[in-house]
């Protein structure tokens, strides 16, 4: 292959064509164009359609072509966290293990750190989610089905050296990156954006970030799987067509090894408008839980995993803090999905009672004060 482009404006005829023949396409590409995507999709990376046109055979019109970011503040956070690697070895290396539908792989590859690309199929003819709009229950339902077929193969089965590149949530570099953000990013948070943080989150600032740490190990506590890490609508793409999946994930950049009800937290407090919510999200968790059952996993009673889910809640406010609080929220599109993801956590916290919950892990943090 050919050197990675560190931009989009370094792509060339060679290398597209080096990329499709080692995906097995025979067509030669003669010429391309490229289309930016929409401002605030792909934070963490820079995304573009690249058009192509062929002097002889035939391949994909149009492929997707992602390289990191070049926003200072969102290429840090996706250095500390490692967030290029983990995606291209995701893809590389474990999506065919999953049932759980990916895009098409015509390349994933990382070099170090900030060196990264993929160049991946075009999937203009599904529906893109909007995590500003939020999902119907069909949407919804398709998406905990998908977790739990993501979740089941690797249920209590992630110890080996084929999973060393995707850390846990703790101890690692993720994690103290993950507890530093929020930290430094609270107050920013509050600051950005005013009166979407709910006095009931306000008021507990300092016991929930001295009670991090327990709360990311208890999210290690057995039994762990691969974690999708940032399951929201606007990394999903749905099949409303014949022939096609009924969903297809994206952005893997934060993939870890954690607790299964982690993923259906983040996406049913933070792409889920609240009042479909509050009516479906028992039958939506034990959707999930049962679909695990039909993928293999056994010992997983419903009591507890709507209890795990209850806690679940509360650490993926960690997230909240350190999306809102670090990352660029200057376009319309970024505020935006950031301000309902702050308002639907902050609201199922308070409807599920998961503040009661935090004396349980400030309680762990006392017994082992020990840094993680």
């Amino acid at each position: 292959m050919t050197t990675i482009p560190d931009h989009h404006d370094d792509i060339t005829v060679d290398w597209l064509n080096d990329v499709l023949r080692s995906a097995g396409e025979m067509a030669t590409v003669d010429s391309f164009e490229r289309r930016p995507i929409a401002e605030g999709v792909g934070m963490m990376a820079t995304i573009e359609m690249v058009d192509l046109t062929y002097s002889d055979g035939e391949g994909p019109d149009t492929v997707v072509v992602k390289l990191p970011a070049t926003n200072e503040a969102n290429l840090g956070v996706a250095l500390a966290f490692d967030l290029y690697r983990r995606e291209a070895l995701f893809y590389r290396d474990l999506a065919e293990r999953t049932s759980a539908s990916t895009p098409r792989m015509f390349f994933a590859d990382a070099e170090g750190p900030g060196e990264f690309a993929l160049v991946m199929e075009d999937l203009r003819d599904y529906r893109l989610g909007d995590q500003v709009v939020g999902c119907e229950l069909a949407d919804a339902e398709a998406a905990v089905t998908t977790l739990a077929r993501l979740h089941a193969p690797f249920w209590d089965r992630v110890d080996g050296d084929d999973f060393e590149f995707i850390p846990y949530e703790t101890p690692s570099v993720h994690g103290d990156a993950l507890r530093d953000g929020a930290a430094a990013g609270w107050d920013p948070m509050v600051e950005t954006f005013g009166a979407a943080v709910p006095e009931h989150m306000r008021a507990v600032r300092e016991r929930f970030l001295a009670a991090i740490p327990a709360m990311q190990e208890w999210l290690v506590t057995a039994p762990s799987t691969v974690v999708h890490g940032d399951f929201r609508m606007d990394n999903l793409f749905f099949g409303d067509e014949s022939g096609q999946e009924p969903m297809v994930v994206i952005d893997w950049q934060g993939c870890l090894r954690s607790k299964g009800v982690r993923d259906i937290a983040y996406f049913l407090t933070q792409s889920v408008p609240t009042d479909l919510r509050r009516e479906h999200e028992r039958d939506l968790v034990e959707r999930w839980r049962s679909a695990l059952e039909d993928g293999g996993v056994e010992g997983h009673p419903a009591e507890r995993a709507w209890e795990d889910y209850r806690r679940a809640v509360l650490c993926m406010w960690i997230p909240v803090v350190v999306i809102a609080g670090t990352l660029d929220s200057d376009n319309d599109r970024a505020r935006a999905w950031m301000t309902a993801m702050i308002r639907r956590c902050a609201a199922a916290i308070e409807d599920l009672g998961s503040l009661d919950l935090l004396p349980e892990f400030e309680e762990r943090e006392r017994d082992d004060p020990t840094p993680v």
